[in-house]
């Protein structure tokens, strides 16, 4: 097995834009060629200077994970009620 990386982009500038999709091709080499595509989202987000980690705001943590705020208090919710 083996694998490889290739990169056609020397980085990711928030100046130029906040949002890039990045598509991830995957083959496998073998008879008959497998492959899949599928496309990350990724969102620039200045860092924090002075903090431990660096980390975007919580709004843009939960908007590229495709939650909503109202989505996250209606599972918070659900979660309390079960327990």
């Amino acid at each position: 097995s083996s694998a490889s990386v290739l990169a056609r982009r020397q980085g990711f500038s928030q100046a130029e834009q906040e949002l890039y999709q990045l598509p991830v091709v995957v083959w496998d080499g073998g008879e008959p060629l497998l492959s899949s595509t599928s496309t990350l989202t990724l969102r620039v987000c200045p860092c924090q200077r002075g903090a431990r980690m660096p980390v975007c705001r919580a709004q843009a943590f939960l908007s590229s994970a495709g939650l909503s705020t109202g989505a996250l208090i209606a599972i918070l919710l659900c979660v309390l009620i079960l327990l």
